[in-house]
């Protein structure tokens, strides 16, 4: 094994060789099958723990469509259509039965048991100095916070799970897990164990080592492994320790990614004409011109990587078009391609379609032609599948978005808010640090505007001197910050009443994460997250009962009775 080349999207294989035959089984080295490698022929180097590394991360990918079904669906963006099976109709419903394979947390628990044969391994390899302190760290690191991380998405969806760190003899069935010596763990009993483990992570940053930090495949793989700091910022945001959670937001907004640091991760305005960043508008001089309209919002999802691309992508995975497994949500979503089983819910496209343009025409460039289009009348989520066509109908390539720049100044909004900083959540959501701090027209010295004049995490720097102003040719960290809105020309939420009020800007930021996050495996969670803050289960189940409502359901009624218990948000850990 050592020294070869490994595929990260070729799950199968890889998964074969390493992960299915190493000590995850108790009994496993009662029997040496002549045709598989035992623990002592496969961690023998770093070349083997990157294998392992790779082959987890492949095997990520196979989770792709249930995260985003799960997390959607359920929540109050994404409907079934005609087509939907059963399995699908009741994940909608929230009357998920035995048997429904969305619903099955094995996947889950298969990896997360991967991870714990993996860690154990680094452990071992630490102590016999196969691994040197430094390259452990990195591998360690990563390796448990995406662990943790599948626990979160777990107790997220089930209310309560089993917490097992090491490897076990089979998950099978994970209900029975709850009956053994493993703690079983509630969503708040689970940020405080995962807050734990992660305060004492070794290593925060990216891979430096070039033998992970690399190309392969064509795909460069610094947005393929999980951002550690996004993942303590959303931990701290799930705890309510909204100052810490702030603190890793800011720093990983800081981060200088080695492209220009003033667009980096900042949502930086740009010309739509000439210079896109993702931002949408119209050509100069023809605003009030429909036909001079320019959404380039769309192509983060269908671009090639560019500097714009890793300016905004956080953490990606890639399906390959030469490797398995495919994108699923051509099968999901397409119409023409696919069985066309989900689709935008009829609420969502209505409040896409009420939002007001700067030049005030109606409609969000983020959804018709953003996020879902028309075709034949039917809306089609394209935010995956906007590249597969039949000019090349095997080629079912794509992209999964698990987080980017929009979804970071999201989180950091809702946390900043939550510790009094209105003003800056304001400013991040609706069109930028600059605008909501102006310096006055007749004031020439702008040292302390255009600024939030607030230590950090709150320090936002938009200071972009012209003319005769001074410091001259200061150029502030965010000067080119425009907003989450801004960046897609649209008016900024009415703050003339209710600016300061945490409960006004958090409404806004939760409505906002819906116009710029849909289908994108958020929106559950947000929901959860925030009824549980407000011990509201109505802002929960009020919004699944407007999609179920303009969506012509007449169990709506039924549904949000229902979850207006907080036991029956949750799925049953039921695995057969």
């Amino acid at each position: 094994m050592k020294k070869t080349t490994y595929r990260l999207l070729s799950l199968a294989g890889l998964l074969t060789i390493i992960l299915a035959v190493m000590p995850a089984c108790k009994n496993y080295l009662d029997v040496k099958p002549k045709d598989v490698l035992l623990p002592d022929q496969v961690y023998k180097d770093k070349y083997d723990a990157d294998a392992a590394i790779k082959g987890i991360y492949g095997k990520l990918v196979n989770l792709a469509d249930k995260y985003i079904v799960l997390n959607e669906l359920r929540a109050d963006l994404m409907d079934v259509t005609s087509n939907a099976d059963i399995n699908l109709r009741q994940l909608n419903l929230h009357d998920v039965k035995a048997g429904n394979p969305w619903a099955d947390p094995r996947p889950f628990y298969a990896l997360i048991n991967d991870c714990n044969d993996a860690l154990n391994n680094f452990d071992l390899m630490l102590k016999s100095y196969k691994l040197s302190e430094n390259d452990y760290a990195q591998r360690y690191s990563d390796i448990i916070t995406l662990r943790s991380w599948l626990y979160l998405q777990l107790v997220i969806q089930y209310g309560e799970v089993p917490y097992i760190t090491e490897p076990i003899e089979k998950v099978e069935d994970v209900a029975a897990l709850k009956d053994s010596v493993y703690p079983v763990l509630n969503i708040e009993q689970m940020v405080d164990t995962l807050l734990n483990v992660m305060q004492n992570v070794p290593y925060m940053d990216r891979y430096s080592d070039p033998t992970l930090r690399t190309i392969i495949d064509g795909y460069d793989t610094r947005v393929m492994f999980i951002d550690k700091l996004f993942f303590m910022g959303d931990l701290y945001l799930w705890k309510g320790n909204y100052d810490q959670a702030c603190v890793y937001y800011k720093t990983l907004m800081d981060r200088d990614i080695g492209s220009d640091n003033f667009n980096s991760y900042k949502i930086a305005s740009g010309d739509v004409y000439t210079l896109t960043r993702y931002n949408s508008g119209y050509i100069r001089y023809y605003w009030q011109d429909e036909r001079s309209a320019l959404n380039h919002w769309p192509l983060m999802f269908s671009a090639d990587p560019s500097t714009e691309y890793y300016d905004e992508m956080i953490w990606v995975l890639y399906f390959h078009r030469s490797y398995p497994p495919a994108n699923p949500f051509i099968d999901l979503f397409s119409l023409d391609y696919g069985s066309y089983y989900l689709k935008p819910a009829e609420s969502a496209i209505e409040k896409w379609d009420v939002q007001v343009q700067q030049n005030d025409f109606p409609n969000d460039f983020r959804g018709n032609t953003g996020s879902y289009m028309l075709e034949n009348d039917k809306p089609v989520i394209t935010k995956y599948t906007m590249n597969y066509s039949d000019q090349d109908l095997f080629d079912k390539s794509g992209k999964w978005f698990l987080k980017r720049a929009g979804g970071l100044h999201l989180r950091y909004a809702e946390a900043a808010n939550r510790t009094g900083h209105h003003k800056i959540a304001y400013a991040l959501i609706n069109n930028g640090i600059r605008a909501n701090y102006p310096a006055p027209d007749t004031v020439l010295d702008i040292t302390y505007y255009e600024r939030t004049n607030e230590p950090f995490p709150f320090d936002f720097d938009a200071r972009m001197a012209t003319g005769t102003e001074i410091p001259v040719g200061i150029r502030g960290l965010y000067h080119r910050n425009i907003g989450i809105r801004g960046r897609v020309y649209l008016k900024n939420v009415d703050d003339s009443v209710t600016s300061d009020s945490t409960t006004y800007i958090e409404n806004m930021v939760v409505n906002e994460d819906a116009f710029e996050l849909a289908f994108e495996g958020e929106r559950w969670a947000d929901l959860v997250r925030i009824a549980l803050r407000r011990n509201d289960p109505a802002f929960l189940a009020d919004r699944v009962y407007d999609k179920l409502k303009k969506g012509g359901y007449p169990e709506a009624e039924q549904v949000r009775a229902k979850l207006m218990d907080r036991n029956n948000w949750f799925l049953p850990l039921e695995s057969k």
